[in-house]
C-alpha cells in the first residue's frame, strides 16, 4: 500500500501557524503522512514536531519553495550561495523529521520571471543542482524537482523537461516531483506524462484542477492510478489541496473563494478517495 498524505498548509492562515496540532488534524482525517513546509526551517521547533509525529504514528514529507532572494539560478554568486544555505537547511531539516524526500520548488524561485538570460540561469540551475545532489546524498534525503505550469515557472514546465534537466545534472538523489494540478495544464496526458517520469518520479501531489480536493473536479484519476501501478511507485501521495482564502495563506496561494464547507470533513473525504483510488498496488 502507498501512504497517503495531506500537506499542513490547507488548515494554515498565518505561515507561522503552529504545525504541531495540525499533524493531529491529519491524522484523525485518515491520513499516514503530514507534509511541511519547510519555508524557514530554523524557525520550526523540528525536535517538538519530530516527537508529535513519532507519539502519532506519522510520517513525514516536506517541501520547500526558492524566492528570489534564495534563487540558485542567479547570476550573483552571492545569491545563489544564500539560496543553496536554505536549500542544505531544508535538507537537514526533513532528514530530522524523518522524510525521505524535499520536494517543492527546489531548482529556480516561483513565480520569478526573469527578463534576461534564460539559458543562462539554466545552465547555472544544474550547477547549482550539483551541489545539491551532494548534500541530498550526505542526508539521505532525496530532492524531486516539482514540475510547474508556465503561470508558476519558466525552467521545467513538463516531465519531458524535467527529465532532461536530470539527465544534465546526473545524480540519483534527484528525481522528480509531479502535481496533477500543474500536470493537466501543460501535458497531453497526464496517465502518459506519468509512466514517462517511471522510477524517476520521486513525490507526488494529488489535487483537482481546480484545486478542490480529489474526486471534486475533472483529474482522471483511474488513468493516474494505473499508470502508478504500471511504473510500480512506492513514494507518498500527498494532496496538496487548498481549498481556504483566510488570511495571508490563502492570499498567498491565490485562493479567492472558498472551494470547502467544512474543512475537516473534506479532509476526511480526500483521504478516503485517495486510498481507495490510488493507494492500493
Amino acid at each position: 500500500m502507498r501512504l497517503v498524505g495531506i500537506h499542513l498548509s490547507y488548515w494554515q492562515v498565518r505561515w507561522d501557524d503552529d504545525l504541531r496540532p495540525l499533524i493531529g488534524k491529519a491524522k484523525r482525517a485518515g491520513f499516514d503522512v503530514a507534509e511541511f513546509p519547510l519555508l524557514t526551517p530554523a524557525a520550526l521547533d523540528l525536535a517538538g514536531l519530530r516527537a508529535t509525529l513519532d507519539d502519532l504514528g506519522m510520517h513525514a514529507s516536506c517541501g520547500t519553495g526558492l524566492g528570489p532572494e534564495t534563487d540558485i539560478t542567479h547570476p550573483d554568486l552571492a545569491v545563489r550561495n544564500t539560496g543553496l544555505a536554505h536549500l542544505r537547511a531544508c535538507i537537514q531539516g526533513a532528514a530530522q523529521l524523518g522524510s525521505p524526500i524535499l520536494g517543492g520548488v527546489t531548482y529556480a524561485p516561483w513565480a520569478v520571471f526573469p527578463q534576461d538570460d534564460l539559458g543562462g540561469r539554466r545552465r547555472q540551475c544544474i550547477t547549482s543542482l550539483k551541489d545539491v545532489a551532494a548534500m541530498a546524498e550526505d542526508h539521505g534525503v532525496t530532492v524531486c524537482l516539482e514540475v510547474l505550469n508556465r503561470f508558476e515557472g519558466y525552467l521545467v514546465n513538463t516531465v519531458t523537461q524535467g527529465m532532461e534537466l536530470l539527465d544534465e545534472v546526473g545524480s540519483p538523489w534527484l528525481k522528480l516531483h509531479l502535481d496533477t494540478f500543474h500536470m493537466n495544464i501543460e501535458e497531453d496526458d497526464i496517465g502518459a506524462a506519468l509512466r514517462q517520469a517511471g522510477s524517476r518520479l520521486g513525490h507526488l501531489h494529488c489535487v483537482e484542477n481546480n484545486r478542490k480536493i480529489p474526486g471534486q473536479g475533472h483529474i482522471p484519476w483511474a488513468e493516474v492510478g494505473e499508470a502508478l501501478n504500471a511504473i510500480a511507485y512506492r513514494g507518498y501521495i500527498v494532496a496538496e489541496v487548498f481549498v481556504n482564502p483566510a488570511g495571508e495563506v490563502g492570499r498567498g496561494l491565490y485562493i479567492w473563494r472558498s472551494l470547502a464547507d467544512d474543512l475537516d470533513a473534506a479532509a476526511q473525504q480526500a483521504a478516503v478517495f485517495l486510498k481507495r483510488e490510488l493507494a492500493g498496488v
